[in-house]
């Protein structure tokens, strides 16, 4: 069975049945459809391909199929796994020689926030503090920022 799939809208996910064309059908729910389908037809020469079940084809066709059959390649790989290529290629294993060191911590110092606040002109506000400490606080701050402004 070559599976053709159906235009229309909605359809790119439909396979068509080889017994009746009018009938479409989801590709996982293909098996189970081919054997209740070919019950209605039981006068039909289609044969199953020995490697997908879900292939069908006449006699004359089966012969052709088995040759280029896609899922044939996996059956081979499995019985002679050293003589058949890869299903994969190989990612290239190669090293580049480098001097960099990507591990390394870089030679700059860590950042605290917390530091930078104090140090610079930032305009910060007192979470979670009582009143009376957000006014001392505050006013801490007013004579920092004029402090730094005088200069």
């Amino acid at each position: 069975m070559s599976e053709k799939y159906c235009g229309g809208p909605n359809f790119e996910e439909y396979v068509v049945c080889p017994y009746d064309k009018v009938h479409r059908i989801m590709p996982t729910r293909l098996a189970y459809h081919l054997t209740r389908c070919a019950k209605n037809f039981p006068s039909s020469k289609m044969v199953r391909c020995p490697f997908n079940t879900t292939h069908l084809h006449s006699v004359t066709n089966m012969q052709l199929h088995v040759i280029d059959c896609p899922d044939r390649a996996a059956l081979e790989r499995y019985k002679l796994p050293d003589s058949m290529p890869p299903a994969e290629p190989r990612p290239c294993e190669f090293n580049i020689a480098c001097s960099e060191d990507w591990d390394a911590e870089p030679p700059a110092p860590t950042y605290d926030p917390k530091k930078y606040c104090e140090t610079e002109l930032v305009i910060r506000n007192p979470q979670g503090a009582p009143p009376a400490a957000r006014r001392q606080f505050r006013e801490r701050e007013r004579r920092r920022f004029l402090e730094s402004q005088r200069f």
